[in-house]
């Protein structure tokens, strides 16, 4: 009896060293990726705000062609550009509602409504499905003109997947 107490013991110390060093790995890892994330998104800005100057820059090199009295050439404006969402590896609390969006379209693979979106945050985030469906109507909207989802109809629903960047080749 006192062995099998002996090998509980140890058994149950291995157990809870692996806990503590899984808790650690799982720390470092969360760390790291939100420390990721802040750096992507703070690239993001920053190209956004210089193709923004430039577009800007182009708006006002042309109103001075047209003070001048010169028909500026016919030139390709893009627009305001928009990246890709970031699909993050996981779902957590701090996510922002696009990424979490772009969690459950991905993690789903196939198109869904908003109130669906809206099912599969809720038990994630522990709240009303009706509450969130209002919360990302709007956001869900957005990200469709931006390019960034595409929608089909199925009756008067929108069914939305997310828009992927072609490989080039």
């Amino acid at each position: 009896m006192e062995s099998t107490n002996k090998v509980s013991e140890l058994i149950k110390s291995e157990i809870l060293a692996l806990q503590s060093a899984a808790n650690v790995k799982q720390n470092e890892l969360e760390s790291a990726y939100k420390e990721a994330m802040s750096e992507a998104n703070k690239i993001r800005k920053e190209s956004q705000k210089e193709v923004d100057n430039d577009l800007k820059t182009i708006e006002n090199l042309t109103a001075a062609l047209a003070a001048l009295g010169v028909k500026p050439e016919k030139s390709k404006v893009v627009g305001k550009q928009h990246p890709l969402l970031i699909v993050p590896a996981d779902y957590h609390s701090g996510l922002t509602i696009n990424e979490k969006i772009a969690y459950i379209l991905e993690e789903a693979g196939k198109e869904l409504s908003k109130e669906e979106i809206a099912e599969v945050m809720a038990v994630y985030d522990d709240t009303d499905p009706e509450r969130v469906a209002k919360q990302i109507g709007g956001v869900l909207s957005s990200l469709k003109s931006k390019g960034l989802l595409s929608a089909n109809k199925d009756g008067r629903k929108d069914l939305f997947t997310l828009v992927k960047q072609e490989s080039q080749e």
